[in-house]
């Protein structure tokens, strides 16, 4: 089984990591992320950037699809 520090390891040189996104909680049937709303998620006008939330539901996504798979296989997201 995968622990959280297995998550924060795969980030490392990725969108993951520079836009802050750590997770916070891993149990059988959850997963939880958190993301700064901070220069590098905002939009001009100090708002998180629905860009940045779209990144952080296709991270999430991927994460919880990963955490399913069997050996050998791989889950992708397709859509947003």
């Amino acid at each position: 089984h995968l622990t959280r520090d297995d998550l924060t390891a795969t980030r490392q040189n990725s969108l993951v990591a520079h836009l802050g996104i750590v997770s916070t909680r891993l149990g059988d049937d959850v997963l939880e992320a958190e993301m700064p709303v901070d220069a590098r998620t905002h939009q001009p006008f100090g708002l998180l950037h629905g860009g940045a939330s779209a990144a952080l539901a296709e991270t999430l996504g991927s994460m919880a699809g990963y955490l399913r798979t069997r050996a050998g296989q791989c889950g992708v997201g397709a859509e947003v």
